[in-house]
């Protein structure tokens, strides 16, 4: 009977029969895996607060037939701050959801492990939870290889003028005036370009010192939207549930 060690984020948490729990991690060591937590929600379990989603844990697992299995574990964080605000806790759903989809079993990738991370410690203390998201959005893409291309036509190659510009999600960047026509894309100012620039070069620890306009979210968010539906090939249920929350707001205002 095998046993390893992984430190991991818990991405989700799914339950099954008598008490049991299937978890979905991504681990430092092994990229992203899923494995049997038994008996984790009685309330006599010392694992329960290990194997809540977005903890950071130490595990120490057993490979099994079919699925391997927790046989004893610590936490390490726990980010509270995400579970006293609506809003934080969306966006930390919305991260782990994009990172199950978008991630395929077994691949390890240290750089996205650290990443998610530090998005979970800097949603946990921050003010500002949405620009938090769309920097990591922006640094997952990238990480995984569908880095969007903003700094000219991703089909001709040639330059982008003016203060408007288009962005499609199936070209993969921004798009001139005249290949703009027959795509999809989305209509931004190139401040929102130049945010969303900002986002995948800057530390995240140095993005609360952005000053980022309403429009200029509300673009941002437009954009990335379509642009995780295009390679998720569906759209966030995170992202779903904003949106009927921002919709409940605004015709109760």
């Amino acid at each position: 009977m095998k046993l390893y060690k992984v430190l991991a984020v818990v991405l989700n948490s799914r339950e099954m029969r008598d008490a049991h729990r299937i978890l979905t991690l991504f681990s430092k060591q092994q990229g992203k895996i899923r494995v049997m937590a038994h008996g984790v929600t009685k309330p006599t379990s010392r694992k329960r607060g290990a194997v809540q989603p977005f903890s950071v844990t130490d595990f120490l697992l057993r490979q099994g037939r079919d699925m391997d299995s927790i046989s004893e574990c610590e936490g390490r964080e726990f980010f509270p701050g995400l579970w006293t605000d609506l809003d934080k806790l969306l966006y930390a759903g919305h991260i782990a959801e994009l990172v199950d989809a978008l991630t395929m079993d077994g691949n390890p990738h240290e750089s996205l492990f650290v990443n998610i991370m530090n998005t979970l410690r800097e949603l946990d203390k921050t003010a500002d939870p949405e620009l938090v998201a769309r920097w990591f959005e922006l640094r997952l893409m990238a990480l995984l290889g569908y880095l969007p291309d903003l700094t000219g036509c991703v089909n001709c190659g040639g330059e982008v003028n003016g203060l408007k510009v288009n962005f499609s999600a199936q070209a993969g960047g921004l798009v001139c005036a005249s290949c703009a026509f027959g795509v999809e894309s989305v209509s931004c100012n190139r401040g929102t370009v130049a945010v969303m620039d900002t986002l995948l070069n800057w530390d995240i620890d140095k993005i609360n010192r952005l000053r980022v306009t309403q429009p200029a979210r509300s673009q941002m968010y437009s954009i990335m939207r379509e642009y995780l539906q295009w390679h998720m090939e569906k759209q966030s249920r995170s992202m779903q549930f904003m949106d009927k929350l921002n919709s409940f707001s605004s015709v109760h205002k």
